[in-house]
Order: structure tokens, then C-alpha cells, then sequence
């Protein structure tokens, strides 16, 4: 259904950074960064970060867990030269793998420099390149309304149980052109928003959620 309020929505992100001087060190320029991006935005978090060896079957399998994830995703790192675009490389062969089994494929998009996948957005590895672009990405998706043409909500009480999880993460898999955002309605009650490029599709995503739950599986 649609909300009958106004949502302020809880916006997570998911990071992954691909290197292997962060995985070694700890170390890292982007995350800092993109802590103080998220904390000028009221209600925004990280809600995980993956560091990535600089290896094509480790990008490969992030990428395939980050797409099973309801939250937008910003990649750092992999898009090299050649045998060093790692990104490209994984996203190819991830395709591939999805047509042979018959599941939806995650379109690749590159527009304005950007390069994204489903739900992942991928940014230079060089902060002077990947910040700004970054800025820019985040602030034009900041209504949860912006991400797509359509939203539709249902009621999500906290926290959430570990079936609610598999169940959106499932769904997730199913919907890749489909985000999902938690907020608060002005009544106070939680809500679980889905947004998407038409209202048919967010529809159909929270139509999908709502038989999970009710029969008691996660896919």
C-alpha cells in the first residue's frame, strides 16, 4: 500500500573498498569520508563495510553478496586498467552466471562517469576522483522518493527478527531495480518503504515481502 504519511526514512548504505593495503592495514580513506558524508544527513548510516583483496573471484563474490543486500552499495576501488579492472571483469562474469541459471540480470549503467549495477555504484579508487562523485551521488538520491518513480510501504515493527531479514534479502535477489529504506511515519509507527523506477515494480516487491512473512519462509 501506499503511505498515508509523511516517512522519514532511516537511509543505510553498504560499503565495500577493494585494495589490499586497507584489507592488510585497517586503513582507509574512503570510509572516514563517507562516515562524515552520511552523519550531515539526519537518520543516515553505514550499515556494513567489506574490505576486498584486489583479487577477481574475492570482487566477483562481493559483488554477488552486496547485490543480495536491500541497501544501496558504493564500491570502492577495482576499476583499474586492463587486467587490473577488476570490477568489469566480475560484473561480466556475474552476468553470465545469472543468464545461465535464468535469473533477472542487474543492469549496468554508466552515466556521467558513473558506473553502476543493481543496486551497487562504483567509484575510483582515488579519493580525489571518488569523493566528489561520490557527493554528488549521494545527494541527488537524498529523498528515499528520488531513487525511482514509484514507492510503495508496508508496517515494520524493531528490531527486526532474522526471518525479516532473509525475507527482504530474498526479495532483494528477485527485485534488483527495487530499494528498501526503514523509516518512521509522523505517527511514530515503522515503516518498510520499497522505491523504484515505476510504482508496477515496487508494488510487485512489496507484494512478494508480504507472501513471504505470511507463509513463514525466506525463500
Amino acid at each position: 500500500m501506499r503511505s498515508p504519511l509523511p516517512i522519514s526514512f532511516v537511509r543505510e548504505l553498504g560499503v565495500v573498498i577493494v585494495g589490499d593495503f586497507a584489507l592488510a592495514t585497517g586503513a582507509d580513506r574512503h570510509l572516514p569520508f563517507v562516515a562524515r558524508e552520511l552523519a550531515a544527513e539526519s537518520g543516515a548510516r553505514i550499515a556494513w563495510v567489506w574490505l576486498v583483496p584486489a583479487d577477481p573471484v574475492a570482487v566477483a563474490a562481493a559483488l554477488h553478496d552486496a547485490w543480495l543486500r536491500p541497501q544501496p552499495v558504493a564500491c570502492f576501488g577495482g576499476l583499474g586498467e586492463g587486467q587490473d579492472d577488476y570490477v568489469r571483469a566480475a560484473l561480466s562474469a556475474l552476468q553470465t552466471g545469472l543468464a545461465e541459471v535464468g535469473q533477472p540480470l542487474r543492469p549496468v549503467v554508466q552515466r556521467d562517469a558513473l558506473l553502476s549495477a543493481g543496486n551497487i555504484a562504483f567509484f575510483s579508487g582515488h579519493p580525489a576522483r571518488a569523493h566528489p562523485q561520490f557527493h554528488g551521488w549521494w545527494r541527488s538520491n537524498a529523498e528515499a522518493g528520488s531513487v525511482g518513480g514509484g514507492i510503495e510501504t508496508l508496517p515494520w515493527p524493531l528490531p527486526e527478527s532474522a526471518n525479516q531479514q532473509a525475507a527482504r534479502s530474498t526479495v532483494a535477489r528477485a527485485h534488483p531495480l527495487v530499494i528498501q529504506h526503514i523509516g518512521a511515519s509522523s505517527d511514530g509507527t515503522t515503516r518498510l518503504a520499497f522505491t523504484a523506477p515505476s510504482r508496477g515494480k515496487a508494488q510487485a516487491a512489496r507484494k512478494a515481502l508480504q507472501r513471504l512473512m505470511a507463509d513463514g519462509t525466506s525463500g
